[in-house]
């Protein structure tokens, strides 16, 4: 992830944690006496993208009893059809299977694919315009502008040297494709081209949002079908029965896909499926239940079969005695149905948590033993999908179960949300899309168990705002922040940490729209808050002082900004979080601080302290060193010494691109500070 600048600083970690500063302090670069006192400053980072796969799933069993429509949207969906196709039906009825079974014939007839999944809309699109012949420079430099990044991806997607297909899959939020107009309109996101064709998957079957697409409702499974798909999952299991249970969980292919998993896993209890059938029967109402919006188009969905038979399948783990509570956890994890690394899980904050409670084992006995036992079981089950996203191991679940569970979690709802919220901080920023999510569903989840202004409820709320801010809209994330910050002081109290955690995020919001009077006078009254509730050198406490140092360095005051920053570092020094990123970028930046105060020896010294003491290999080196190297290389340029200079500049180069990617936009400064040391380097030779 790239480092936070004071241009754009990254909001601040909450609560008491003593690794809190590492995403909050920024970097200011101003290269003085370079060729007649060029002043340069690194642009404002954007938010790391999500890492997006333009691949289409393939599912290991046959598509069953979609032929015909499959037919219809291979000549809907053809090159340079006048409107997309959109498939519509309750979660789990198999649009995405038809979609992705659609997208393997327009492969193997030589058509480019191209998957977006949900969450991943803007970025994806611009990954599918360059590899169609766009400019990834252009295509970053465009990110934070959606409307001109989607008619620039159109225009490259229309002149593509080959016919393609583009299906985005699960969009279920219309406004991601289009926020200010009715997604048929195509203004957005979704639009047609005369070189491909575009299929949307979505639960929304409203035609007054898609017209004029072509609209068609995925139904319930003919039970010959049904049966098949049983069969097809259920693999050596005794197919006697099958026909059935299909009925009986009234043809919907998740539940069917989960049932015959189900038999698969555990063919000593299950001779057939006529004998899951009969282990199902307490669930049948549920499932009846599921299948009512087939029959009812005109009801409100509802889903809590689809609960009954994941229930049915949870009885059977007794080997993973802790699969349903992590199924608890993915449903906010992972909502939307995108991917959770399993990185985002660690032992060490799931171990002892209440996550589990309801009459499942305590987690203080949770093992890496235990942990895979209870993830592979959930693959196995086909209540997650075991994938990988960015080269990482993953787990994905449906979008459909995640929302029954989150609706049955009952008295477990506030242990599974605070254990959530304690993962999604942990590795905060590092998977925008899946945070955004999480987040709402957070929020979901809080409202419903504790209430709208409960301090976990606006806590996850000021996360969404959080994440707005990083997406670029700092003007509508200061004012959301500001609403949240209110609220919170009529509900629980002006001192808060729920609402000063508010106004802070705020703060950065001022910095990033450059009102840094405001910012300054927000974070001096932050601090007076802070220093009263927990005292002068609180982690806490600093984070406030940090950013007032970051608002001196916007400012070019820099012996306010060094004596805020000597400040917290002699608060950490003896703590914990000496070493952590934030106190790093705490050390750089007084170095920088230094420099430009003249004082070349003193900032040159604590540079390359703070790079021999890293001791990191080139792929693992904090943002923080690299960003020491940099300085170091600045301050012999200007001190007149071009070849070290030039060195030093390449050596950073080196290093952040392969961090970040060589077309990233954040080096192109970098790469000026090279020119310019090479440049000076070769006059004086």
């Amino acid at each position: 992830m790239p480092e936070p600048t004071p241009e754009t600083p990254a909001p601040r970690q909450p609560h008491h944690n003593t690794a809190a500063l590492a995403a909050v302090h920024g970097t200011l670069l101003q290269a003085r006496d370079i060729h007649g006192g060029i002043h340069l400053h690194p642009p404002a980072p954007a938010e790391a993208p999500p890492d997006v796969s333009l691949d289409a799933p393939r599912p290991p069993e046959p598509l069953r009893g979609r032929d015909d429509l499959l037919a219809e949207l291979e000549t809907a969906a053809a090159e340079g059809a006048d409107r997309p196709a959109v498939l519509t039906g309750p979660g789990g009825i198999g649009k995405s299977a038809v979609a992705a079974a659609l997208a393997r014939r327009a492969a193997d007839r030589g058509r480019d694919v191209f998957w977006v999944r949900a969450g991943t809309v803007a970025p994806a699109l611009l990954e599918a315009a360059v590899e169609a012949g766009g400019s990834r420079a252009e295509a970053d430099r465009l990110a934070s502008s959606p409307r001109r990044a989607a008619r620039w991806a159109w225009r490259h997607l229309d002149a593509a040297p080959r016919p393609w297909l583009l299906v985005l899959d699960n969009a279920d939020r219309p406004d991601e494709l289009d926020p200010d107009h009715r997604p048929g309109e195509g203004l957005g996101w979704l639009r047609t081209s005369p070189r491909g064709g575009v299929v949307v998957t979505t639960r929304i079957g409203d035609p007054a949002l898609w017209e004029p697409a072509l609209i068609r409702e995925v139904g319930e499974l003919a039970p010959d079908d049904a049966a098949a798909v049983l069969a097809d999952r259920a693999g050596p299991v005794g197919a006697a029965g099958a026909r059935g249970l299909a009925d009986r969980l009234g043809g919907i292919p998740l539940a069917l896909t989960l049932a015959g998993g189900a038999a698969a896993s555990h063919p000593a209890l299950f001779a057939d499926l006529g004998a899951l059938g009969e282990h199902l029967s307490a669930s049948v109402l549920r499932v009846d239940r599921l299948s009512r919006p087939l029959t009812h188009p005109g009801r409100r969905p509802r889903r809590s079969t689809l609960a009954g038979v994941w229930e049915a399948s949870m009885e059977l783990l007794d080997t993973a005695p802790h699969a349903p509570g992590l199924l608890r956890l993915l449903s906010v994890l992972g909502a939307d149905g995108l991917e959770v690394p399993l990185r985002r899980l660690p032992l060490s904050l799931l171990r002892g948590g209440d996550w589990g409670s309801g009459g499942e084992p305590h987690n203080e006995h949770l093992d890496e033993t235990a942990l895979a036992a209870a993830l592979n079981a959930l693959a196995v089950h086909g209540l997650a999908a075991l994938t990988s996203v960015g080269g990482e191991r993953a787990l994905r679940i449906h979008p459909l179960i995640g929302e029954t569970t989150r609706e049955g979690l009952g008295d477990r709802a506030a242990p599974v949300a605070r254990t959530a919220a304690l993962l999604l901080d942990h590795q905060r920023d590092r998977d925008p899309a899946l945070e955004r999510a999480a987040h709402r569903a957070l929020v979901e989840v809080c409202s419903a168990a504790l209430g709208p202004d409960h301090p976990d409820t606006i806590g996850a709320e000021v996360g969404i705002a959080r994440r707005r801010l990083q997406r670029g809209d700092a003007s509508g994330a200061a004012a959301e922040l500001a609403g949240l910050a209110r609220r919170a002081a009529g509900a629980l109290g002006a001192d808060h940490p729920v609402g000063l955690r508010a106004l802070h995020h705020r703060g950065d919001a001022l910095i990033a729209l450059g009102r840094l009077d405001e910012a300054d006078s927000l974070f001096r009254d932050l601090l007076a808050a802070r220093t009263r509730a927990l005292g002068p050198d609180a982690p806490d406490t600093d984070e406030e002082r940090h950013q007032l140092a970051t608002v001196a360095l916007r400012r070019h005051d820099w012996e306010t900004a060094a004596a805020e920053l000597e400040t917290v570092l002699a608060h950490r020094a003896s703590d914990r979080a000496a070493a952590s990123p934030g106190v790093l970028f705490a050390r750089v930046n007084l170095c920088y601080a230094r420099l430009r105060q003249g004082r070349h020896a003193a900032a040159e010294e604590g540079l390359r302290r703070v790079i021999a003491e890293s001791g990191a290999q080139e792929g693992t080196e904090e943002p923080a060193v690299t960003l020491a190297r940099l300085y170091l290389a600045v301050s012999r340029m200007e001190r007149g010494e071009a070849g070290p200079a030039e060195e030093g500049f390449a050596d950073a180069l080196r290093r952040s691109e392969h961090r970040l990617g060589a077309d990233h936009p954040e080096l192109a400064e970098m790469r000026a500070l090279f020119d310019g040391a090479r440049a000076a380097g070769g006059a004086q030779g």
